[in-house]
């Protein structure tokens, strides 16, 4: 008979939760299992790797942070078994990760059981689903690296002899989860070995607060009104991956008429799809005041692919500021409000800023309302005075550099603009780590104080690099999760920690007694976070980090939002000890 031996080392982030209340989490049904084919995702041998450390066992099972640089070299391990443990707070998702080294190999399967606390509540094992990590060969500078990716459903999965595979689980904690500690066990097999690992989770007593943020990602749905399914469940993913609202081409017909039925049946699936927030970020100026030309136009001064406006008439401004109108109003029938987009980066594509002006403008006099956004920065990298280029003519200014300086100007003409942030956290399909969407996310945008945060992209076929999701192999299915878009729910969900901890602090009496010595506690943490914080961005992403902003050592975050539950609970209860 073997006598498996385990080794686990290094801090575990957030683990484990699922529901007495039976049926499978709306968060698991929206996803797909396996990534369809495509070139950019061609399949990368097996990893395999020596034994880790000095160990000599059949069977290794290694803890990892989500936020780390994933890569198949191993730290020295410690010997002898742990407890997976973790803390998070009810209706949420969050991942446990952990590696795999196999001496003889086999069948690898992972099973997690129901978990239970003392008083008799449950938590069933249908709230976890298991993925194995798909490592894919990327090919940039006539290079074809292996970059740990995707992360595919697992059941049973070969593993050679010294084969390595990275276990990602999510769980999930139902929202009537009461307040305590719920054990059970995860067990790791390959072949005939098998480890039966101990699991905690500790549901804290307290509910997250939602930001005043717009919390979404970049996302064009499918235009066939028979795909609304699909687009069903990409939304219900955004939204249990953290996004508190989401974006819509407007659908237009190929000579620019704004398809009303197919508008109305989107709109019904968004308000379905139920984000906490009632905003929807339209773009619409494809097809309808613009084209979009592979081959650029060299006589307008367009220096690559990019959006051509057709001249400015009266027919065709009596057209946008209809379909403009009619957005808003089917919008507003289902208790939503449009954000409109006229037009992408024109600061930094200088042949699209008049059209930008002229749009912007016009839809101002017309329908003034409507909320206008742009996406600026690039424009003043290039030495464009884009607070100048916009200045009365926006409410929200969507920023992919943070430049103090020019932002200062923004609010100085105008103390009501909304300064968001878009696009400092890298490629979801690229190489490098996750920290930066995480942080891009969470802690940089609080930090930031900006009133929104966005990403290129949820899917795309055109930037396979930038892609956070990929399409699953059978069509009825929703997308494929990356490493990177499980990065970007745990910002979010920093956010909300941070956001309910800031609540506390803001609304509460003074008593005189605990509670007064957590307040001042709490309050200095935040301040001790902030100050670690940079918001000087990178010109170009960094290979490391993979994004465009300053980040942390891996670990960072998972203690900054514990320390941040910590102090919440401390407040709420008042009559324990300070730490």
């Amino acid at each position: 008979m073997k006598t498996p031996a385990i080794v686990l080392t290094g801090v575990l982030a957030a683990f484990l939760a699922g529901d007495a209340w039976g049926g499978q989490p709306e968060g698991f049904a929206a996803i797909g299992r396996t990534a369809a084919p495509y070139p950019y995702l061609v399949q990368a041998s097996a990893v395999t790797a020596g034994p880790p450390g000095k160990a000599r066992l059949p069977l290794v099972v290694l803890p990892m942070l989500p936020s780390a640089v994933i890569s198949p070299d191993w730290p020295q391990p410690e010997a002898g078994p742990v407890t997976l443990s973790a803390a998070d707070c009810a209706g949420q998702y969050g991942p446990l990760t952990f590696l795999v080294w196999s001496a003889a190999g086999g069948e690898l399967s992972v099973s997690v059981s129901d978990l239970k606390s003392s008083p008799g509540a449950m938590i069933r094992r249908e709230n976890f689903d298991i993925r194995v990590l798909r490592y894919v060969r990327v090919t940039q500078d006539n290079k074809a690296p292996a970059v740990p990716l995707l992360l595919e459903s697992l059941e049973k999965t070969a593993l050679p002899a010294s084969g390595l595979a990275q276990i990602w689980v999510t769980y999930f904690i139902p929202p009537e989860a009461s307040a305590a500690i719920y054990k059970g066990t995860a067990t790791v097999a390959v072949g005939e070995t098998r480890v039966a690992l101990p699991v905690e989770l500790k549901v804290y007593p307290f509910k997250l607060v939602e930001p005043d943020v717009n919390l979404y990602i970049y996302y064009t749905a499918p235009d066939d009104p028979g795909r609304l399914d699909l687009v069903r469940k990409q939304w219900v993913d955004q939204r249990c991956h953290g996004m508190n609202c989401s974006q819509l081409s407007a659908p237009v017909t190929p000579d620019g008429d704004l398809i009303e039925s197919s508008l109305a049946g989107l709109l019904d699936v968004y308000k379905d799809a139920g984000f906490a927030r009632p905003f929807l970020f339209v773009d619409l100026y494809n097809r309808i005041t613009a084209e979009w030309l592979s081959a650029p136009d060299k006589s307008i001064g367009m220096w690559g692919a990019w959006f051509r406006y057709y001249p400015f008439s009266e027919k065709l401004d009596s057209r946008y500021v209809e379909a403009v109108r009619t957005l808003r109003d089917q919008a507003a029938r289902r208790s939503l409000k449009i954000i409109l987009t006229v037009a992408d980066e024109p600061g930094s594509h200088p042949w699209t800023t008049a059209a930008a002006q002229h749009y912007n403008d016009l839809v101002k006099t017309e329908l003034p309302d409507v909320l206008r956004e742009l996406t600026v920065g690039g424009g003043w990298a290039m030495k464009r005075e884009e607070d100048q280029l916009w200045k009365d003519r926006i409410n929200i200014w969507t920023t992919n550099r943070w430049l103090a300086d020019k932002l200062e100007l923004v609010r100085k003409d105008d103390p009501n603009a909304v300064i968001q942030i878009y696009n400092m956290a890298g490629g979801g399909s690229g190489a490098g780590g996750t920290q930066a969407a995480r942080l891009f996310y969470g802690f940089f945008n609080w930090k930031a104080r900006a009133a929104g945060a966005a990403q290129w992209c949820y899917y795309h076929p055109s930037t396979p690099r930038e892609n956070y999701t990929w399409p699953a192999a059978d069509p009825a299915q929703g997308n494929v999760p990356t490493l990177r878009w499980e990065a970007v729910r745990e910002g979010a969900k920093d956010r909300r920690y941070v956001a309910t901890l800031e609540k506390l602090l803001e609304t509460r009496t003074p008593t005189g007694d605990l509670r007064d010595q957590a307040a001042e506690q709490g309050a200095a943490l935040l301040r001790e976070i902030s100050d670690r914080i940079g918001l000087a961005s990178f010109e170009a992403y960094d290979p490391v980090s993979g994004g465009r902003i300053p980040f942390h050592a891996p670990g960072t975050y998972e203690r900054w939002r514990a320390q941040i539950a910590d102090c919440i609970e401390r407040l709420q209860k008042g009559n324990q000890e300070i730490r």
